[in-house]
């Protein structure tokens, strides 16, 4: 209960901070995401975005257009350690609800890349790989390595294509379903001088040494047919078809010799589902988990699920499990953002955002600390499989972690409510009706602003256990159907909000300046009048006035 209430008031915490942000202009850009989604278009020939996909991968196919394509795009983004594609299919293209789509930002992908090296390491596999942002980073760090890169989504294979052929990275791009153990089509490209040429082959040939993977986080799957004759799921239990999480894994573990580095919601660390569970036991047993590390939240660009990277290692030399807790250590980094919402007015605009990331240094010294089997209070601790097995194989790292016990002075929790009431109140006291079209024209985040009226319950309850007071519930913003409704109301019978004094002062200022425009007309009108009623050229004889009509 206590963990659920605390994500709420975070995720609360986050819609304010997103609102807040979201009104921030930033003018000094490198590369505007829509001045970047033209130079693409126009460099495949395209009008509309909506046509990229199947018109950049017949482009690839073909050996002299992929190679202009190259040299087109190399001379607009020079920098091959940014992953522009990732920018421009996250933008138009990501299907959140039924894929799971959230696209791995570069610093954790960076971190992914350092934790699944190994010394022997040729081949890479990319298990959801997206536009390629995770193979891009362990690229980075080793130009000489081979890739599997395996993705479900067809629309994102020309994008990852693309993106190995500049780069002229030796690789495999299987469209494939990994859960269901089906393949689609098989890619290559091929490294050339300077790019790689793309070629459709019959099947897959490499066999990876490590993986790196940031999969669709939990989402549903259906088991294959005699599921449990597969290697991958032969020496334990099958994954639960309400949550993929470890099937991904499990499939992976299967296709490498070494080490696997994923991404993770850190729901997996403590999942009561006793098939999980049966798995956990089963990794931990089998001592394939080298690390787990608690990742800072809010690093991701349009989801605030927790999350935590896991490194698993079929070939460790100690039987402890490196648990590091990176939730305080983290950069503040501002990136850019078009308004999601409305006409040009607004997605012409270029917003800051606010995200966190792991710096190089950092990522630096949780290695060191793997290495080394570091125990540092508060920090990061090496825990034996025999502790975890008496903790009912629970993975999170601070149950582990010894953390220094530092009394907080705060304030009295019925003055901090006392404040937090006093805000919302003033917020709810001016209550916006709008139709919901009207809104999003305008450039209204009309999701945010509806999650936003929806206070945690648990939360006003845990405050009202502590101090005797209620959260007041948000109730400032509606939309409506109605046809171009817009109605502001006074929601208070005790106060009139302030922000109704400013509307009154504009409102009075802007009749004052009409009322000045009307009798500028009125007098127009009445001297082009006057001379024609007064010879007659304008017969009234026929138009009855007011005062005849009354009876």
């Amino acid at each position: 209960m206590g963990v659920e209430i605390l994500s709420q008031l975070e995720q609360i915490v986050c819609v304010n901070h997103m609102r807040s942000v979201f009104c921030l202009e930033e003018r000094d850009i490198s590369m505007e995401l829509l001045q970047l989604v033209e130079k693409f278009k126009d460099i495949i020939d395209v009008s509309k975005i909506e046509d990229a996909v199947d018109e950049l991968k017949t482009k690839l196919l073909n050996d002299n257009e992929c190679k202009k394509l190259c040299e087109d795009w190399i001379s607009i983004c020079p920098d091959l350690t940014k992953d522009y594609m990732q920018m421009i299919f996250q933008y138009y293209f990501a299907d959140r609800k039924e894929k799971k789509q959230d696209y791995t930002p570069k610093s954790l992908a960076t971190a992914v890349a350092e934790l699944s090296k190994n010394e022997d390491e040729k081949i890479c596999l990319d298990l959801c790989a997206g536009s390629g942002a995770l193979t891009i980073q362990k690229w980075n760090k080793n130009n000489n390595l081979k890739f599997i890169c395996k993705e479900y989504d067809r629309r994102v294979i020309p994008f990852l294509l693309f993106n190995l052929a500049i780069r002229n990275i030796d690789a495999e791009v299987v469209h494939c379903d990994v859960l269901a153990d089906e393949t689609f089509k098989v890619y290559r490209t091929k490294k050339g001088d300077r790019f790689a040429t793309v070629t459709e082959i019959g099947k897959s040939e490499f066999k990876a040494d490590v993986c790196i993977s940031n999969p669709p986080y939990n989402m549903k799957w259906e088991q294959p047919v005699f599921a449990q004759l597969q290697n991958r799921f032969s020496q334990c239990e099958i994954p639960p078809e309400s949550n993929a999480n470890y099937a991904f894994v499990l499939t992976a573990l299967n296709e490498i010799k070494s080490k696997a580095s994923f991404i993770l919601p850190n729901g997996i660390l403590s999942t009561d589902n006793k098939k999980e569970k049966q798995i956990k036991k089963y990794l931990v047993e089998m001592n394939f988990i080298e690390s787990i590390i608690l990742c800072p939240d809010k690093m991701f660009e349009v989801t605030s699920i927790p999350t935590c990277i896991i490194t698993f290692n079929k070939n460790k030399q100690h039987s402890t499990v490196e648990m590091i807790d990176l939730r305080q250590k983290y950069e503040i980094e501002q990136r850019m953002q078009n308004g999601q919402y409305g006409g040009a007015s607004h997605t012409n605009r270029t917003y800051a955002k606010e995200v966190k990331i792991i710096t190089e240094s950092q990522v630096q010294d949780v290695l060191l600390q793997i290495e080394q089997r570091g125990n540092v209070a508060g920090y990061c601790k090496s825990v034996s499989i025999e502790e975890i097995k008496n903790n009912d194989y629970v993975l999170i790292p601070s149950r582990y972690i010894d953390f220094d016990t530092v009394e907080e002075v705060h304030r009295p929790y019925v003055d901090i409510v006392n404040d937090l009431n006093r805000v919302i109140a003033e917020k709810n006291t001016c209550k916006l009706t709008i139709n919901e079209t009207i809104a999003k024209s305008i450039g209204f985040d009309v999701e945010t602003l509806k999650q936003d009226n929806s206070t945690s319950d648990g939360l006003s309850e845990l405050t009202e256990k502590l101090c005797g007071k209620k959260i007041v519930k948000s109730d400032y913003f509606r939309t409506t159907k109605k046809k171009n409704e817009i109605v502001f109301s006074n929601n208070s019978k005790e106060n009139i909000s302030s922000i109704f004094m400013l509307i009154f002062n504009m409102w009075k200022q802007h009749i004052y300046y009409l009322n000045i425009e009307e009798n500028r007309y009125l007098v127009e009108l009445r001297d082009a009048l006057l001379p024609e009623l007064m010879s007659g050229k304008i017969d009234l004889s026929d138009i009855q006035t007011e005062s005849e009509g009354v009876q």
